[in-house]
Order: C-alpha cells, then sequence, then structure tokens
C-alpha cells in the first residue's frame, strides 16, 4: 500500500464524512488529503499551533500556505510554519557510518530510511459546526487539505469586517487553480497555476475609526516599501470610491523623481509606447493584470495629481511692492523639483514659498538649539504680539530699534529686551534666507487662486511635497510645518474629504525612538487620535526598531518586506517566528509579510507592479528625453511585448509628450468628463510657442480655480481663442 492508499484508508477510517460535507466549502477536495495532524509527548496538538506531516506526494506544501484541518466538531485553518523533516536516525553519525563504505555518496542504499517531513502549523481560525460557538478545541488526528479561497477569506475575518474590504496582497496557495469544470489551469508553458486569494484588510482598522495606520518595514531598495504603499493607496481610492466615501492622500517625496510621475500610466497609451520602450520603461506585465483582475481594482494613474517644491535657493521670484505674487510668476524650471519640462508642470506642479510669519510659529525648527535661549524665545514672541509677517517688516522694526539706541537715552533697553539680545536676533534672522534659500521670501507672499501645499484637499487628489533637493533645513521645516498644519485642519473639520492618508517615508528620522521635538509629538499625536479623526499614517522606515514605540503600537496594519539580519535581533521582531525572520532575510520584491488586526497570524503575499509609471522610468521619458520625439520602432509582437529600437533611423516621428499637454491637463481638472480629447486640444496648438502654451495654461486655470469663470463659460473655448490669438500674433 502506498502513501496514498493510506491516507485515503485513515480519512475513510478517522474523518467524520459529516464534518467534511458540512466544511466541504473551506477544503480543497479536488486535490484531496495531504498530510495528517500529528501530535507526540513533545510536540502536543494545541488550539493555536499544531503539527502534521506531509504526505510524499504534496510537493508543492510549503510555509505560508493555508491548510485545513478538523478538531471534533469544528474546522480548523491555519498558516503553514518550520518545516523540520524527522528520520530515525539518533545522531548524524549513523548515516556517516551507514555510508563510510560507500563508493559514491550519491548512490541510494537497498534499504532506504524513512523520512517524514513535519509542518508546524499556526491557527487563524476555527469554525464550528454551530455559529453560535467560538471553538478554540486542537484539531485531532486526521486528514489535513489545502484551504479554500472561501476557507481563507473566514480564517482572516472578512466576513466580519465592518468596513470596506480594500485588497492588502495576492496570497498563493500550493493547490491549483481550477476553470468552471473543475479542471486545473496550467501557464503556456504547461506549469501548473496555483490557487490566488486576495488578502482583505478592514477599512475601519486601516483608516479608522476602530484602528488605523500601515507601517512599512525593510532595506532601502529591496523592500518595495513605496510601491506597496502607492499600490495601497491606489486599492483604498478605489474601494472607498464605491461606497461613496472621499479621500486623499499627501506625500512627502524624499528621493530623487521617485513621485513625481504618479499621473502616469505604467501602461502606456498608444502614442507613447515607443516613448517607454525607448527609454526602458516598463509596462505592467501579463501577470500583473491578473492579479490586478483577481484583486477589483483598476491599474489606473492618480488624478488629480498635484506637486508643491520650492524655488531653487536664488530662483524665488522678486516682488514688484511689498507682496510677492506668485499667479503671475510663470517660469516652471524655478522650482526645485526634477519635474521641470513646462509641458509636464502646467496644472501639476506649484510652488511652496513662505514670508516669515509661519517659521515665528517654529523657532525650534528655525534657530540652532544653542542659539534659542529664553531671551531669544521672548524676543520672538514679542515679533509674533506685534504682528511682524516679513523679513522687510522686520528690517523696518531693527531700523526704529536702532534709532532707540541711537538716542543716548534710552539705555540698553527696548520694550524689556536687552540690545544685544536684540543685535543677535537681528545676526540669526538676516542668515535664515540663505539658510532656507528658495523657500523664505523677504516680502509677503500672495498665492491668489493657486492651491497652497497646506490648504484643503479635493476628492482622490494625491499631492506629493519634493523636497528631494532640498537642503536639510529646508526638508524639516516643509514635513514639520505641512503635517503640522494639516492636522489643525484635521482638528478643525476643514479636510474636505471624508479620510487623508499621510505618507511619510524615513520615519525613523521624523519619529525616532526616545526623540523629542515638535514633529516626532505631532505624529504620535496623529497616530493616537488620528482615526478619530479621518488622518491615517502611512510610514515607512528602513529599521522599525528606531521609531517610537507609541506610534508603532498604535498602527492596526504592519507589513514587511525584506529585513537585514542585523535588525531582525531587535525585540521589535519578536512575535514574529525564526522561519517568518529567516524569510525575510531573501524576501524577493513584490512579496511581504502582512499582519492586520483581524489577523491572529502573519502572512505571506504578492502584489503587482504599482498602476504608474516608475520614477526613474518617468523622469526619462517625460523630462529628460533631449527632444520630445523619438523614431517610431515596429509594432507589438503576438505576444504583446514591444521590441527595442533598431537604432536605424528609419520609422515616422513619434511624440514623447507635446507642448500643449499643460493646457489638457487643466482642462480635464477644470471641465471633468466635459473636457476635450488630448489629441484634439494638441492638434488645435499645433505650431503654437512651447512657452505661449504654458502661459494660457497658466491664465485658464488661475481664470476658473475654485468657480471663479462666469456661469456657462467654457474653458476651452477660452483657451481656443487665446491659442487663436497667439497665432494671428505669430
Amino acid at each position: 500500500m502506498d502513501n496514498d492508499d493510506a491516507l485515503a484508508l485513515l480519512d475513510q477510517i478517522e474523518a467524520d464524512p459529516g464534518l467534511l460535507s458540512r466544511f466541504a466549502d473551506l477544503i480543497d477536495t479536488a486535490t484531496g488529503p495531504i498530510g495528517r495532524v500529528v501530535g507526540s509527548e513533545n510536540e502536543p496538538a494545541g488550539s493555536h499551533r499544531f503539527c502534521i506531516w506531509a504526505a510524499d506526494s504534496a510537493i508543492t506544501l510549503d510555509v505560508g500556505h493555508v491548510v485545513v484541518a478538523f478538531s471534533e466538531e469544528a474546522a480548523v485553518v491555519g498558516v503553514v510554519d518550520e518545516p523540520r523533516r524527522y528520520s530515525d536516525l539518533r545522531s548524524f553519525l549513523d548515516d556517516y557510518y551507514d555510508r563510510h563504505l560507500e563508493e559514491a555518496l550519491a548512490e541510494e542504499p537497498p534499504t532506504q530510511r524513512p523520512q517524514i517531513l513535519v509542518f508546524f502549523v499556526d491557527v487563524l481560525a476555527t469554525k464550528h459546526r454551530r455559529p453560535d460557538i467560538d471553538s478554540h478545541r486542537p484539531p485531532v488526528a486526521g486528514p489535513v487539505y489545502f484551504a479554500t479561497p472561501a476557507a481563507i477569506e473566514f480564517a482572516l475575518g472578512t466576513g466580519d469586517f465592518s468596513g470596506v474590504p480594500v485588497p492588502a496582497l495576492l496570497h498563493t496557495n500550493g493547490n491549483a487553480a481550477r476553470d468552471e469544470f473543475g479542471h486545473e489551469r496550467r501557464d503556456a508553458a504547461g506549469e501548473l497555476i496555483f490557487q490566488r486569494t486576495p488578502l482583505w484588510v478592514d477599512g475601519d482598522y486601516l483608516l479608522g475609526p476602530e484602528a488605523g495606520h500601515a507601517n512599512w518595514t525593510g532595506q532601502s531598495g529591496l523592500a518595495t516599501k513605496t510601491s506597496h504603499a502607492l499600490f495601497l493607496t491606489s486599492a483604498v481610492f478605489q474601494k472607498l470610491a464605491e461606497q461613496g466615501q472621499s479621500v486623499a492622500a499627501l506625500m512627502f517625496n524624499v528621493k530623487g523623481p521617485d513621485l513625481l510621475w504618479l499621473d502616469k500610466a505604467a501602461d502606456p497609451e498608444p502614442h507613447e509606447r515607443a516613448g517607454y520602450a525607448a527609454h526602458g520603461a516598463k509596462g505592467l506585465r501579463p501577470e500583473d493584470r491578473e492579479a490586478y483582475a483577481a484583486l477589483g481594482l483598476d491599474p489606473r494613474p492618480f488624478h488629480p495629481f498635484r506637486i508643491f517644491a520650492p524655488y531653487k535657493p536664488g530662483h524665488d521670484p522678486d516682488a514688484k511692492g511689498a507682496v510677492v505674487r506668485l499667479e503671475t510668476d510663470k517660469r516652471a524650471g524655478a522650482l526645485n523639483t526634477l519635474r521641470e519640462r513646462p509641458a509636464e508642470t502646467a496644472g501639476v506642479v506649484y510652488p511652496v514659498l513662505w514670508s516669515l510669519e509661519p517659521l515665528l510659529t517654529t523657532p525650534h525648527k528655525v534657530f540652532d538649539h544653542g542659539d534659542l535661549d529664553d531671551k531669544l524665545w521672548g524676543f520672538i514672541y514679542e515679533l509674533r504680539q506685534r504682528g511682524i509677517a516679513s523679513l522687510d517688516q522686520l528690517e523696518s522694526l531693527f531700523a526704529e530699534i536702532d534709532d532707540h539706541f541711537e538716542d543716548g537715552s534710552n539705555g540698553d533697553q527696548w520694550r524689556g529686551h536687552h540690545k544685544y539680545t536684540i543685535y543677535k536676533a537681528r545676526n540669526r534672522f538676516r542668515g535664515l534666507p540663505e539658510k532656507f534659500g528658495g523657500l523664505l521670501s523677504k516680502q509677503m507672499v500672495e498665492y491668489g487662486n493657486l492651491p497652497k501645499v497646506d490648504g484643503p484637499f479635493e476628492n482622490h487628489e494625491l499631492r506629493v511635497v519634493d523636497i528631494a533637493n532640498c537642503n536639510t533645513n529646508v526638508q524639516e521645516l516643509i514635513v514639520s510645518s505641512v503635517i503640522n498644519r494639516v492636522w489643525r485642519m484635521a482638528e478643525q473639520s476643514k479636510l474636505q474629504v471624508d479620510k487623508l492618508i499621510v505618507f511619510v517615508d524615513e520615519l525613523n528620522k521624523y519619529a525616532p525612538g526616545g526623540g523629542q521635538g515638535a514633529l516626532r509629538d505631532t505624529l504620535v499625536d496623529i497616530a493616537a487620535r488620528g482615526r478619530h479623526l479621518n488622518v491615517v499614517l502611512f510610514g515607512a522606515q528602513q529599521f522599525r526598531s528606531k521609531v517610537d514605540d507609541e506610534i508603532l503600537g498604535n498602527c492596526g496594519t504592519s507589513l514587511y518586506g525584506r529585513v537585514g539580519d542585523e535588525e531582525l535581533t531587535n525585540a521589535a521582531y519578536r512575535s514574529l517566528s525564526e522561519t517568518a525572520k529567516a524569510e525575510l532575510l531573501g524576501l524577493p520584491k513584490g512579496r511581504l509579510l502582512i499582519r492586520h488586526a483581524h489577523f491572529r497570524a502573519p502572512l505571506f503575499g504578492t502584489f503587482p507592479y504599482p498602476p504608474t509609471i516608475a520614477g526613474m522610468a518617468g523622469q526619462r521619458v517625460f523630462n529628460d528625453a533631449a527632444t520630445a520625439t523619438i523614431r517610431a520602432i515596429p509594432s507589438a509582437s503576438a505576444n504583446g511585448a514591444t521590441p527595442a529600437p533598431s537604432g536605424n533611423g528609419h520609422g515616422a516621428v513619434v511624440p514623447l509628450s507635446h507642448p500643449a499637454d499643460g493646457i489638457f491637463r487643466v482642462l480635464q481638472k477644470l471641465m471633468g468628463d466635459r473636457a476635450p480629447q488630448k489629441n484634439e486640444v494638441r492638434s488645435y496648438c499645433d505650431g503654437i510657442d512651447p512657452e505661449v502654451l504654458t502661459g494660457i495654461g497658466f491664465r485658464i486655470e488661475r481664470a476658473y480655480a475654485g468657480g471663479n469663470g462666469k456661469t456657462g463659460s467654457d474653458p476651452w473655448r477660452n483657451a481656443k481663442q487665446q491659442v487663436d490669438k497667439a497665432r494671428g500674433r505669430s
């Protein structure tokens, strides 16, 4: 009798047919038993962990798979962990002596020693035959089956979700996926396609109010933290839209062009395919499209999408008078961002420029710790009380103070402040334009109808604050000021969206364990109270052990990519099994370990490429190309792949982008579905100077922003009139 026959016989003898029938939807009966529950004197089966031995034929069973066993009246669903292979050898020397005289170690002896493959299984959930009973009884010795998608969803508590289910990852089990006729599915190479099941997280425990926040840990460049954060943000946007809820996201770009092209699809439009291929931009793979379909998601880019960036040092606009009016500044290349091509900035990239006033509210971020003594604090408070809002106003005040001391009869004090304190303050304030170059204006700043980095949000808006090329002083000031301002809006119910996601990379830098500071305090406050005020913190870092414990303790969802061994030895990973830790050491890109408030044990899963073009590829395709055109390359082959350009110079010229694309984006934002097609806008604007088109897009946006256009007016008609005038002048 072989192993399979023995399993079948034991199944018939010991398994309750009525129990198998009752839970038939949870077990893969087509594949059949894959092993048996086993208990011993040293390893008894428990209600939270038990052991199984695997059948010789169960060669696909592996760590991370989900299986089902049975107690007396219940089905027990668990995730496979920690494999061990046993034999009857008392020591390694026994095998050595057995083979010592063998001439070839690879040859098998006439009598082979029996071996047994044993897995530990961590219980995810137990389903009793009666719905009113919550069973915790360990499984009995009996057959084990692969779990079906229904079993996995039950085990992860999907049926008990109080909020909208959001797909976070895709779990792959060891059993075959089957078609509607029950036949095993195979790919083009004849290989078995395995069963895949979405791993859902409860929206109420990801976005609040029950719990909230998500955190990613892993090595830079290997853990795909940002990629999955974008994927999950897209999933949240789409699933909340199905429920009629509004949502927006705020992200900080800290590395090159990582987050600057999130309005560009991973899969190019037909006219962009040649450009994508020529610059090495990989579209979605067939398996990615299948994954999106399985997760019920559409791989679309983000819209509306806005980037905010300060000016390059020395490039901030000069005031005509006492006020800088940013609406009149059309120099796209003046902003400190890598997305600077005029056709790609209109309707997307906006300035961040501050007067002195917001800096006076956060002096600990402006002045060195050694300078900020009680005397300087007192003088800063005096400036705030007097309503000083710009460096020009401050210089005028210093001139008045100089006159006060030049009189000679007023001693060494001005309004209770010693003159040396004032001289020190003047010296420090005069150094601020260099310290915060590109962010701090000497004059007052008016935005007019331009959107602000810390203003209310639109539904589905993804707002990126680009600080990648800024110095550390500017970075820390922008991050702390923007997050604090957004948090105050949340407390005042002025966000204008139902949910707001705030994504902070390098969280260990801004909220370190044991650290102090206003930003750290704000992030801790968001982690503690944000779920009640509809603000969710998505944080990522290389070293989870370096992040404040209060933030991690309030995080309802945690994800782990590849982690270094020096990090895994920290107590922050003590709840993970040794097998899970070992898996994290070599986890490939696109695969993560997830823990969620509803999950009793962590699970591994994968996710498809994000729905947007990668940052570096987007930079090459849409910004860094020497010209706006490349030579066309042959059409896609039969398998859907686009071949690389031959370099022979033949073929039609294909545009990567068009100077009128900025106008199109503005019209799309203002008109929605009524906006003209991109090709129509491009055709109408052909032959017009790109700088002129940039100016037209700027004026249209300014004229109609916030509903300022006249009732019944048409932005596209207005744009065409301006194009006609420009063509007539040329």
